[in-house]
């Protein structure tokens, strides 16, 4: 959750900024988005909406990836060649923890929001009676 609500947490907001931030060409940032599981947000949830990447996520996504990235990744049959496999699986295993680290983080937010709910819900069964108790008094 602190990643989340990191106010130094970098947003790049566009094809060129994520492929300057990386010192890759856009259409590669684009590939590695497809094949590759490049972390890649589209608020929208359209594939050709805006997007948007995190610098921290990137940053760990360049970590994990393989150092050298396969040019072509598809061999002359149109196969995925046995490096770009892996390499792919990779990508969805990196997206996979990633998606799993949200979904952690979101059901501890919800929790904590449950927890506010009990809290508030009793306050104002408090200040109910509290308002019962005086208007009987008067």
């Amino acid at each position: 959750m602190a990643d989340v609500l990191n106010p130094n947490r970098h947003v790049l907001h566009s094809w060129k900024e994520i492929a300057a931030y990386t010192g890759r060409g856009v259409r590669t940032i684009q590939r590695y988005e497809v094949h590759f599981g490049f972390p890649i947000h589209r608020p929208a949830g359209s594939p050709r909406s805006a997007v948007l990447a995190f610098s921290d996520e990137i940053d760990r996504w360049l970590a994990s990836s393989p150092t050298r990235l396969v040019q072509h990744s598809t061999g002359d049959n149109g196969h995925f060649s046995h490096d770009a496999t892996t390499l792919h699986l990779e990508g969805l295993c990196s997206k996979a923890t990633l998606g799993k680290n949200r979904a952690e983080a979101m059901l501890k937010r919800v929790e904590q929001t449950r927890e506010l709910l009990v809290k508030l819900t009793e306050s104002v069964r408090r200040s109910r009676a509290l308002r019962t108790e005086w208007q009987q008094r008067a």
